[in-house]
């Protein structure tokens, strides 16, 4: 029997009205227009004008209608009442005979061409709802799909629990059908291989699948030379010339993750009906996650080589700075006697041996050939030093993958394959025709030795390096990457561009001729340039010195005493309580645990699910880990383990965190606090002290060790509306606009700031073109340089506008710059994808200087804005305030260990990253319902409390918050032990 998949409390919010509706909606579908108003006043009683005229509107907004009228949201009775013109209390009579409400209904059906569905049209719905089951598996999804259908088609939506069915046995079909579908691919050979990947292998001391599945955990050559087994194996068994085109994309991600949460023991007792979709998903999945994985980890394991060989030089030069100050010390003394016109010619070099002996002087020469280093010097010699461990892998990786080129004769290309017939023919000495042309000044001086032959050592370093650089710019890509792919294919396709330009330019407001855009754009700049030489004239605050324009600092708002002892009376009637039952408390109040199912779809839960899943969030959240978490809550470690692999990803995690976001959003004193249209972000550090590929070395914030950065948007109401996991050594700039067009929340950002790190020319065009403000504080603001067009600004403000905008750099690609910007709207592609591959796009410096041209432009408009405008200085300062304190309660939350965190795979630190921000938020909502309510009883006492006060008050507090739990003294239980504890078992060890 299908099982069900919604709580009680989401089946009763499906089968009734919403509590809140918007004005617009509330405008659009319950205004009752003259036809209307004819049916509804057919009916002599105004209980029956009132619940017939509700009927209608509740079946013409939602495609059916509640069966229990009386509890329809005030707001949408008074609204229906008062164009009635009757008094909204003569609902409550409304109804009492059944058969009445009923032939309502199909009069209402009539009247707007409605119809109950009947077995066949249902059946029609299934077979259709198949369809999108096989692109789109989640069930709350497919129930909305399946009430759109319905209401499209002017069916009565059935009630809750037949769709409820319905789903969970279209989703049993979509698998039975997914098997039918591959099974043209599922020959003899395919389905053996697929089973003996759930047998255990001597070769490799593992079961295959498990093997498979269990991704590096550092960048060493051996983790290298993994991800490059995994994928020869793979294609070995023609993995990849598998035909799965039959499956949408996301059918197959999803199967793919099914899989790998699954158990090995699980997958064998699957049926085979279910079992090979779900090996054949994973295996090809696998794939390609694979190549993008060993393609991060030679990319890493060749800059921390290089970080390496920088040291070197760096001790290097420390080891021999007293060797090199003696021979400064004697070229001064040779110079001094060389330059000294009282010496004659013939008498220079006997008066030099005067002070320094033939041999000296020899002795020192020949220690400057040893000191001597490049003039750029980039340790390349040091680098290359390490040939021999490099070379662990080079070869195979090079052997193994097909990279690729946009440019025609690329000398790079050329270069690898060179590099892979010496290795094939094991040939030791690079050709002398070998191309040259991608070797960078640094490295010439390195590559050809004494006699100009090249030295094989330094041209095969220099190769994988340009390779690197390659790859994480796109100029070179690799066949079967996802990551690495070609980066075209990233964008919208040009042939369908041409249907799309219109629509993205009418939304984004913007002119399809570059022309048309400069020309505004230059208005706005003549506009803020006028202001600011009244600002400079009138505010004493912003002046020029040096031709530099100077901001005196932001003074604090003083609080007045009143204010003072506002905030101590609402410390003290804030509640103290422990983190847990914090936890509890407001998914009572939002539900957020409802989105937290299970990866398979299964929604049955027990008693325990609910303790089981806070005490996953909080393990992660608080960086307790499960173990501790189990051993301190005296709950089972395998079932919250099982509870953590099973329920909390990213797609869950996210979706209770919208849920979070969204109810604090429509809380009063959220909305005191901003309007949800602003935001900022930043990043967080944290030591990793366990082996993941995603931590660098960063030693001003990790001292010897290493450690990531959790990178985060807040709206401007304190909820956290994004997280991303980045290595710290990574500017942020790259990664800000991600979370915008991530954003699944009701909050509609408009504008967003950051401090300095977020900023550069490019982010500012990228804002721009998807119609966002961006507004960064920028430090050393005066600095910035500042552009203008043709027209010659005022002598006074003339020095900072020397600059002029370069327009035709911005005209002739305008079209391509439009592309790019659709391609990120309508999410082809992230932005920090894009802009570490936007040098590498055909004719690259075109478009690259295009984006930084447009940039400089929109960053002087802004930047004129910003010295204009007091109030906007400090919107930007009150935000990213806002941001520094939640970060301050982020750090509160993660408590245990230090904050060192121990995740070893990047997927754990992405779902922890997650949980620390749903915690986070469900700790701002808690405080928000108390500030509310502590005010509302202060004011009550007689107290003023303005709206300002209100807008003063932050919840991200956390004084009155426990969150270590309760320690409990059982005195009695202890002291009636007799003797020692019970030893604990020792468990056999596994053989072979």
């Amino acid at each position: 029997m299908p099982v069900r998949f919604l709580s009680v409390a989401e089946r009763t919010h499906r089968s009734q009205f919403p509590e809140d509706i918007s004005e617009s909606d509330l405008i659009q579908y319950f205004t009752l227009t003259p036809e209307d108003l004819k049916q509804v006043n057919r009916k002599r009683q105004p209980d029956n004008q009132l619940g017939f005229a509700l009927q209608l509107c509740g079946l013409r907004y939602m495609g059916f209608c509640p069966d229990d009228l009386q509890q329809t949201p005030t707001e949408i009775v008074v609204f229906v009442s008062h164009q009635l013109e009757i008094e909204a209390e003569v609902l409550s009579t409304y109804g009492q005979r059944s058969q009445t409400r009923s032939k309502h209904f199909q009069q209402v059906q009539k009247h707007l061409g409605f119809r109950t569905p009947d077995p066949i049209d249902l059946k029609r719905l299934s077979k259709w709802l198949v369809n999108r089951a096989l692109e789109h598996d989640k069930p709350s999804l497919l129930f909305q799909l399946a009430a759109e259908k319905l209401f499209k088609d002017k069916l009565v939506r059935p009630g809750v629990t037949v769709l409820e069915r319905m789903v969970g046995t279209v989703r049993n079909r979509a698998m039975k059908e997914t098997h039918k579908r591959l099974k043209p691919l599922l020959t003899l050979p395919v389905r053996r291989f697929l089973n003996q990947l759930l047998e255990h292998e001597s070769q490799i001391h593992a079961v295959r699948f498990s093997w498979l599945r269990r991704p590096a955990i550092s960048n060493s050559p051996k983790a290298i030379l993994t991800a490059i087994d995994k994928i020869r194996f793979l294609r070995d068994n023609q993995v990849h010339l598998w035909d799965v085109s039959m499956l949408n994309p996301n059918r197959l991600k999803f199967l793919a993750r099914l899989a790998k949460k699954s158990s090995v023991q699980g997958l064998k007792r699957m049926p085979a009906g279910k079992r090979y979709p779900l090996l054949v998903a994973f295996a090809q999945q696998l794939l390609i996650e694979a190549t993008d994985e060993a393609a991060d980890l030679f990319i890493q394991c060749l800059s921390d080589t290089h970080a390496r060989a920088r040291n070197d030089l760096k001790a290097f030069r420390q080891k021999e700075a007293v060797a090199i100050n003696e021979k400064v010390r004697l070229l001064k003394q040779v110079g001094g006697v060389v330059l000294d016109p009282q010496v004659d010619d013939p008498k220079v070099r006997s008066d030099i041996f005067e002070q320094i002996t033939p041999e000296e002087l020899e002795a020192a020469i020949t220690d400057c050939n040893r000191l001597v280093r490049p003039t750029q010097d980039e340790s390349y010699d040091y680098f290359a030093a390490r040939y021999s461990y490099i070379r662990r892998f080079a070869p195979e990786f090079l052997e193994t993958f097909s990279f690729r080129s946009n440019r025609e004769n690329d000398p790079l290309l050329e270069a690898i394959a060179v590099l892979e017939k010496l290795n094939t023919t094991g040939k030791r000495h690079v050709p002398q025709s070998a191309p040259m042309a991608f070797v960078s000044a640094p490295w010439k001086s390195y590559i050809r030795d004494e006699e100009g032959k090249i030295q094989r050592r330094y041209y095969e370093m220099c190769v994988l390096w340009e390779l690197r650089n390659a790859l994480r710019s796109g100029n070179l890509w690799m066949e079967g990457s996802r990551r690495y792919a070609d980066p075209e294919s990233y964008l919208i396709p040009k042939e369908q561009w041409p249907s799309m330009r219109t629509e993205f330019c009418q939304m984004m407001s913007l002119p399809e001729q570059g022309k048309r855009q400069l020309k505004d754009l230059n208005q706005q700049l003549d506009a803020e340039m006028t202001k600011f030489m009244e600002t400079l004239k009138d505010n004493p605050n912003v002046r020029l010195e040096d031709d530099r324009v100077v901001l005196s600092p932001l003074e604090a708002q003083e609080q007045s005493k009143r204010q003072k002892k506002l905030k101590a009376l609402v410390n003290q009637c804030l509640p103290k309580i422990d983190l847990t039952d914090l936890l509890i408390e407001v998914d009572l109040l939002t539900g957020f645990s409802d989105h937290l199912v299970h990866a398979g779809g299964h929604q049955t839960r027990s008693r325990e699910t609910k303790r089981y899943l806070y005490a996953a969030l909080l393990s992660q959240a608080c960086n307790l880990g499960p173990q501790a978490m189990a051993r301190g809550a005296d709950l089972s470690y395998e079932r919250l383990l099982w509870h953590n692999n099973w329920f909390l990803d990213e797609s869950t995690l996210t979706k209770a965190t919208t849920e979070l976001v969204n109810y604090h959003h429509k809380l009063p004193l959220a909305k005191s606090w901003g309007g949800g249209t602003l935001s900022s972000s930043d990043g967080q550090r944290f030591p990793v002290t366990v082996k993941n590929t995603q931590s660098v070395a960063l030693p001003k914030y990790f001292g010897y060790g290493k450690g990531v950065t959790f990178y985060t948007w807040l709206s401007d109401q304190f909820s956290q509306y994004g997280t991303k996991v980045i290595p710290s050594t990574r500017r942020d700039a790259p990664y800000v606009f991600d979370g915008i067009k991530d954003n699944e929340t009701e909050l509609k950002i408009l504008e967003h700031t950051t401090d300095t790190a977020g900023f550069t020319e490019v982010v500012f065009a990228f804002f721009n073109l998807c119609g966002l403000q961006f507004s960064p504080r920028i430090r050393d603001l005066g600095k910035q340089r500042l552009y203008r067009f043709k027209t010659k600004p005022d002598t006074l403000i003339k020095p900072l506008f020397e600059r002029r905008i370069k327009s035709k750099r911005i005209v002739d690609p305008w079209d391509e710059m439009l592309r790019v910007a659709a391609s990120l709207q309508h999410g082809y592609v992230t932005s920090s994808l894009l802009m570490s591959k936007l040098s590498s796009f055909p004719e690259p410096n075109r478009l690259l200087q295009a984006f930084q041209e447009y940039g400089r432009l929109v960053k002087t408009i802004y930047i004129l804005r910003y010295y204009n405008s007091l109030d906007h200085r400090r919107r930007v300062k009150r935000q990213l305030n806002k941001g520094e304190a939640v970060q301050g309660l982020r750090r509160f939350l993660v408590v245990a260990r230090q904050g060192e965190l121990r995740q070893r795979y990047q997927e754990g630190l992405e779902n922890q990253a997650s949980c620390l921000t749903l915690v986070t938020n469900a700790v701002v909502i808690w405080n928000t319902v108390y500030l509310q309510a502590a005010l509302d009883y202060i004011e009550k006492q007689g107290y003023e409390v303005t709206e300002e006060d209100r807008a003063r008050f932050s919840p991200a507090r956390y004084g009155h918050i426990n969150p270590h739990g309760k320690i409990i003294f059982d005195i009695e239980k202890t002291q009636a032990l007799k003797g020692l504890r019970p030893l604990g078992g020792i468990k056999k060890a596994k053989h072979g």
